[in-house]
């Protein structure tokens, strides 16, 4: 699917405003489900209604329904009097949105010159055909278009920046900032432009700037995208996305949230000290009183090996907020590694009473079954867990992992294989491929597989990704490339001292190597990242 924020931004405003529901669960809201029963009753009286057919396609598009819109939307164009050609030129140019969501983008080019034909004064149905000719790479005809929009509009926003990221494409950079910030002067307060424009820097290397771009968007009150846009950013430029929130935290009145992003960003990228800093401000200040708060800190702390501060923020979150399963989760692990089973088991029971078939409810049942060695207990909960996780690779390793204590070498090999059969797109730690050929003793696959995945890497590998290396080279055997990525990892900063020292549930891990003079001296040797 590509397409673009702004793209979706234009469709919005063909629609109504409504709260947008999750996935596919839309009709629980009982306001949805009213709306929606209005219209199967207003098609039953007049099965030919076309504007009836259009509306609910656009009400079906913003819940992600797209084969119940495409199928309203049929209708809608076939019962659309041509006369009315202003909305019918909308339905084709929503059908062809959907085209191209689906990736069918010659369909959809088709849609969007049909809505043009009927309507050539249509600034969003041409946005979006020049939208789709720039992703197709048809840049001649992607230009004409954005210079109709201006020659129509001289300070439209959405053709300076096309013609900005087709600049950037025919590495045209000087021409791509000059067309950007025209762009921004058209608009300075557009929320969509700041997150494509960061998106556009993200893939020009200009990691400062894209921060900046989306700590504005944030300004401008747009959480969601913005946040989950410096977050992807943070795995591949933590250094600048730090300095810029560091930035905002100087110059913004309500610190607290630029605290509290700048924490979760800290934790994502196993920097678990610094982010005990910004929890503790949050706290010390006053500037937010959230049960994540409390649960994030007692999270870093469990990572960094302080299990009794860890217990204690952890439990305090849960009084704050009861109902949040993977608190739970959490604490029976920590509970299970600080040997007290009993209390493990209990908070595993009332995780179970979220959802009994959760994979992380029943990976983590098995595992304490595991230490209290209840090997068919822990077969059994990873059978279950299979069951509904079909291609979880973590699982068939822990599956096959338990086979092999139980001395069935053939279960475990096939557990093994049955990972290799899952597809693979792209070569990434994940699918945890190599790992699984390491167990088959096909170590020179494993490893050609890891270095696969370490250059596909965008950007400067992180202090994980050179960590999960070390993991893979310690599974085939090979200490020097495992001991050389671990050093890697510790330089680059992985502050994830439980990872290093008290994680044996995981199929990927340093375990053989912790009890080694060498592994503990190196670690000691860059123990200022704790």
């Amino acid at each position: 699917m590509r397409i673009t924020f702004r793209t979706l931004f234009i469709l919005l405003l063909l629609m109504p405003l409504v709260a947008w529901a999750q996935g596919n669960n839309y009709m629980s809201n009982p306001m949805v489900r009213v709306v929606m029963d209005t219209y199967a009753a207003m098609l039953q009286e007049n099965p030919e209604d076309y504007e009836t057919y259009f509306n609910r396609a656009k009400e079906y598009f913003k819940y992600n329904d797209y084969g119940k819109a495409m199928a309203d939307l049929n209708q809608a164009i076939k019962y659309y009097p041509r006369e009315e050609a202003s909305d019918l030129s909308q339905a084709y140019t929503v059908r062809g949105l959907i085209y191209q969501i689906q990736d069918n983008d010659m369909k959809a080019l088709d849609d969007f010159n049909e809505a043009l034909v009927l309507d050539s004064s249509s600034r969003f149905s041409l946005i979006c055909r020049a939208d789709l000719l720039r992703e197709m790479g048809d840049y001649k005809q992607a230009k004409d278009d954005y210079q109709l929009l201006l020659r129509r509009d001289a300070r439209s926003q959405e053709a300076y920046l096309g013609l900005a990221i087709i600049a950037h494409k025919e590495n045209n950079i000087g021409m791509c900032h000059e067309y950007m910030d025209k762009a921004q002067q058209a608009n300075p307060t557009n929320v969509d432009f700041y997150i494509t424009r960061a998106e556009v820097y993200e893939e020009m290397g200009e990691w400062q700037k894209a921060a900046n771009d989306y700590i504005t968007a944030m300004t401008f009150g747009d959480n969601r995208r913005s946040v989950a846009g410096i977050n992807a950013l943070s795995a591949v430029a933590y250094e600048p996305v730090i300095a810029a929130l560091s930035q905002a935290i100087d110059t913004a009145d309500e610190k607290g949230f630029f605290y509290f992003i700048r924490g979760s960003i800290h934790m994502n990228n196993q920097h678990y000290s610094a982010s005990i800093q910004d929890w503790n401000t949050i706290v010390e200040q006053k500037y937010l009183h959230f049960h994540s708060v409390y649960y994030n800190r007692g999270y870093c702390y469990m990572r960094l090996g302080q299990f009794d501060y860890a217990l204690d923020d952890i439990s305090k979150a849960i009084v704050m907020k009861g109902d949040q399963m993977s608190y739970f989760i959490t604490r029976s692990k920590l509970y299970r590694v600080m040997g007290d089973y009993e209390k493990a088991a209990e908070d595993l029971s009332v995780a179970s009473t979220f959802d009994m078939t959760h994979k992380d409810v029943l990976s983590q049942r098995a595992m304490l079954a595991t230490e209290q060695r209840g090997y068919e207990a822990a077969l059994g909960y990873y059978n279950e867990a299979v069951l509904s996780n079909a291609d979880d690779a973590t699982l068939y390793l822990l599956r096959g992992d338990m086979y092999a204590l139980l001395q069935d070498l053939e279960s475990a090999t096939r557990n093994y294989e049955l990972l290799l059969n899952i597809p693979e797109h792209a070569p990434e730690f994940t699918t945890c491929r190599g790992f699984a050929l390491a167990r088959l003793g096909r170590v020179v696959e494993a490893e050609e597989w890891m270095q696969q995945v370490m250059t596909s890497i965008k950007g400067i590998p992180s202090p994980e990704d050179y960590y999960n290396a070390a993991c893979l080279y310690t599974c085939t055997g090979n200490k020097v490339k495992a001991y050389q990525y671990l050093e890697e990892a510790l330089k680059a900063g992985y502050g994830d001292y439980f990872n290093l020292y008290f994680e044996y549930d995981s199929p990927v891990s340093l375990a053989p190597l912790r009890n080694e003079p060498d592994f503990r001296e190196l670690v000691r040797s860059y123990s200022d990242v704790f």
